[in-house]
């Protein structure tokens, strides 16, 4: 769940939070996902957990668009993996960002499925 601390008189708060989303690997040379780390947010680790194994592949990396292994490298395809995704230092992100997952060769179908969880800290200014 999400932990509030240090919230303050004038609504000024720090926010812990995670989502999450079951992702199905398209045919495709990566899947972007739904879910996304919020605009203005600070992400501090991107985690999967490989549900049903991506075929073909034999190996997949997490990041996003600009920098497609930030969060993992060389992640084995098979039912079972997991990985904690703290690879790099805590970021500012402006504007909303998904997650890509990208496999080492092209899958043969979309049967893969990779459960992401994105963590990341927001901050409420104050309201007065």
């Amino acid at each position: 769940g999400d932990f509030a601390m240090n919230g303050g008189a004038n609504g000024q708060v720090a926010t812990w939070e995670s989502i999450t989303e079951l992702t199905t690997i398209a045919a495709a040379s990566f899947t972007d996902t739904t879910i996304q780390i919020p605009a203005n947010a600070l992400a501090y680790a991107v985690s999967v957990r490989v549900t049903v194994v991506i075929p073909t592949a034999t190996n997949f990396s997490v990041g996003v668009a600009s920098a497609a292994t930030r969060y993992g490298l060389l992640l084995d395809t098979a039912a079972g993996t997991t990985y904690a995704g703290t690879d790099d230092s805590m970021r500012f992100y402006s504007a909303a960002t998904s997650i890509r997952l990208t496999p080492n060769i092209l899958p043969a179908n979309n049967s893969g499925r990779v459960r992401v969880t994105i963590f990341y800290l927001l901050i409420n200014t104050p309201s007065s």
